[in-house]
């Protein structure tokens, strides 16, 4: 995030509706049913899977039970409800800014769908979790994408949470960021991803499947 008020103000957001996300996130988002696609043809049994900003879990908390789901988020009471409806899983603060530690071991299956908004840095951040892959590990990446925007990223930040920098990507930066990290392109999708209320329209996701050489 941009600083610890910044890292404050989207905690507080979070927790403040941690006990209801799951019925709204369901009225207003697309992207389940893509994670869901991908999880089935990604994950194998025993395998580990990083769930970034995670939430309460719902993308991954039906995964089999020998499958190892690490969980990240800034929110306490969102990972509270991740731990709830997936108890064996393990659940970390952490700001997807920064590097995941070592110790949490190497991931198989990265989902960083839902979070990215929040990314200023797409480069830094795919960088990290490349560095957490284990070799031939294979990624789902949603970053917001605006047509319009020509290159790089801009912020959207009237559009989206009051005093949150919310960030959005061309296609292009978007590649650039992944090619960086070393992460080659599965495949690209420009999709809908989610609703917003207040402003009454749909954001758009470059919805990107990525392997670990």
């Amino acid at each position: 995030m941009g600083g610890p008020g910044e890292r404050a103000a989207l905690q507080g957001y979070y927790d403040d509706f941690a006990d209801h996300y799951v019925p709204g996130w369901r009225s207003i988002q697309y992207y389940g049913p893509l994670v869901a696609d991908f999880l089935l043809r990604a994950v194998t049994p025993e395998c580990r899977v990083l769930d970034l900003g995670c939430g309460p879990g719902q993308l991954t908390r039906d995964l089999a039970p020998d499958v190892s789901v690490t969980g990240t988020d800034l929110s306490p009471r969102m990972l509270e409800e991740a731990r709830r409806g997936r108890p064996q899983g393990r659940y970390e603060l952490h700001d997807l800014h920064d590097p995941l530690p070592a110790a949490w071991g190497r991931f198989d299956v990265v989902v960083a769908v839902g979070c990215l908004e929040f990314c200023r840095d797409l480069a830094g951040t795919l960088r990290h979790l490349a560095a957490a892959c284990a070799p031939g590990a294979r990624l789902l990446v949603g970053a917001v994408e605006d047509r319009a925007v020509g290159t790089g990223r801009r912020e959207f930040s009237a559009d989206g949470l009051p005093g949150i920098d919310m960030h959005c990507y061309d296609a292009t930066a978007q590649l650039a960021a992944a090619s960086a990290a070393g992460l080659s392109p599965w495949s690209y999708r420009y999709v809908p991803a989610w609703r917003h209320e207040e402003y009454a329209y749909v954001v758009q996701y470059g919805l990107w499947e990525l392997r670990r050489g």
